[in-house]
């Protein structure tokens, strides 16, 4: 494998860390919320936080189809 693909497959492997960690925390905080109904939450906090959290799901979606597609071709 050259030098170029192992970068790429490296920084693909990085993005999927980082936004998996962006959708667990999201997903926990959201079931906090819904578990324990905080009295300080105003109507649109929980909409908000599961739009980002479908927004890095689909950009760890994505972050894992491209990493794929390029590990495809290192066959």
């Amino acid at each position: 494998m050259n030098i170029r693909k192992a970068q790429a497959m490296d920084m693909h492997i990085q993005k999927i860390i980082l936004y998996s960690i962006y959708v667990d925390c999201f997903a926990r905080l959201i079931n906090k919320l819904i578990e324990n109904g905080d009295d300080n939450l105003k109507p649109t906090d929980l909409p908000n936080l599961t739009v980002l959290l479908s927004k890095f799901a689909l950009r760890l979606s994505i972050c894992c189809s491209n990493m794929e597609k390029d590990w495809e071709f290192l066959s």
